[in-house]
């Protein structure tokens, strides 16, 4: 089935990306052999012209576990999937996703639950896992008829690489490989870590929290090391800060990581990994022998946050994937989120208001947007004295849909997007005919 065959419109589209993510889930649970007791699986995923390569990697007590690398059966079902995923992805003019990462996260061995996420990458190469190849200019040429893209959203490795100039990683020095390297496209951390160092206060290290939810942090994995049986085992980097306490360090940039790493440990150019910012979080909180997470360490944007207050905000409903989406700035993936079965979102209630009724941005000439969050953290960070409840997504859309508001504002502050209530209205309907 080519990839082109299938077309969705924008309401559409979350329907059947959730619907493929599900479908593929169950694949990688009926399909890969694991020992119970693991946390995460996840599914790289790399389509190139007539082949889909694949890459299963498990994280067990918040180790990470490379598995094998391979082309999925030309006759397996998941094919099928894979392709409504990335149709599903397409947005006009801006393409489709190159590789996407597949994860099922699983709670409560020995009978677990699962759910099941995605991310996707439109932008950076991909790499070459095990000798299987990159992407080749055939690889391209076949990607772009089936995902036209205008010139300004083409990556300029892909317009080289059709073009016919393709640079090795061996004739790049360290500095070039450092900027070829692809970096988080989080600006708000950066801003909410610069107004952090301006004014310490919870408000605003609430904003550096909230900020970090959506995004990705890199990390420098020098500390990563083999197992006995020869398998790599990612380590991050932790610090023994002069209290005793142990600090998992995350960085918003590859400059500040290098800097680090030449002022802390008096290294050149350390190992790094770009990670979900999620993934760093959950691990703070999970694992007992850390205390604290520090931002940028010895640059005047350090900012360290508690385990508390980690917990605190994980522990409380959110909606970590809007919260992606809204950084990436991908509609599609939004409504996504929002249509999820256990998708959450949270509402700011003013302790006056005895009604419980949701904040509301009064608009020109009468309007009013209803203002919904994705975390506990966007609502401290917009006003600490508001209440925070949460509701199944869907049915705060509904509750919204049915009341007087002629739009849905997802987040007060940047990012955020605004929903009219008939693009709402017909998001659920949707929704409800499935």
């Amino acid at each position: 089935m080519s990839a082109a065959a299938s077309r969705f419109t924008a309401i559409e589209r979350p329907a059947v990306m959730q619907q493929a993510l599900n479908n593929i889930g169950s694949w990688m649970l009926s399909t890969v052999k694991v020992e119970p007791g693991w946390s995460e699986l996840v599914l790289d995923i790399k389509p190139l012209s007539g082949t889909v390569f694949v890459r299963i990697t498990e994280v067990r007590e918040d180790q990470d576990y490379p598995g094998s690398v391979g082309p999925i059966k030309q006759d397996s079902p998941v094919l099928d999937e894979i392709h409504n995923l990335q149709a599903a992805c397409y947005v006009e003019g801006q393409g489709s996703w190159l590789t996407a990462s597949v994860v099922v996260t699983a709670q409560g061995w020995p009978e677990p639950s699962y759910q099941i996420g995605a991310s996707y990458d439109r932008a950076n190469e991909p790499q070459d896992w095990q000798g299987e190849g990159r992407m080749s200019a055939r690889d391209l040429r076949e990607h772009l008829e089936n995902f036209p893209r205008e010139d300004q959203y083409l990556p300029a490795w892909a317009a080289n690489r059709l073009a016919g100039r393709m640079v090795s990683e061996n004739q790049l020095g360290a500095q070039d490989l450092a900027a070829a390297s692809p970096t988080p496209s989080n600006p708000y951390l950066l801003q909410a870590l610069d107004s952090f160092a301006q004014d310490k206060t919870e408000q605003a290290l609430a904003n550096v929290v909230r900020s970090c939810l959506g995004g990705k942090l890199v990390m420098d994995i020098s500390q990563s090391a083999q197992n006995e049986q020869g398998q790599e085992v990612i380590n991050y980097q932790v610090l023994r800060l002069s209290n005793g306490m142990r600090a998992l360090t995350a960085y918003s940039s590859a400059a500040y990581a290098q800097a680090a790493s030449q002022q802390l440990l008096g290294q050149g150019q350390g190992r790094l990994q770009i990670d979900e910012a999620m993934k760093v979080l959950l691990q703070v909180v999970q694992d007992p022998s850390l205390d604290v997470l520090v931002l940028n360490p010895t640059s005047n944007q350090e900012c360290f946050i508690e385990k508390a207050q980690l917990q605190w905000v994980l522990g409380s409903p959110h909606n970590a994937a809007a919260a992606r989406a809204l950084v990436e700035g991908n509609m599609q993936n939004l409504l996504l989120s929002l249509t999820a079965p256990s998708s959450m979102l949270l509402l700011g209630i003013s302790p006056q208001d005895g009604q419980g009724r949701p904040l509301v941005l009064k608009g020109e000439e009468g309007q009013n947007t209803a203002l919904v969050f994705t975390s506990a953290a966007e609502i401290a960070a917009l006003d600490p004295t508001l209440e925070v409840r949460s509701a199944p997504a869907l049915e705060v859309l509904r509750l919204l849909a049915a009341g007087e508001s002629q739009a849905v504002r997802i987040n007060a502050l940047a990012p955020h997007a605004t929903l009219p209530i008939e693009q709402v209205r017909e998001l659920l309907a949707v929704v409800e005919s499935q």
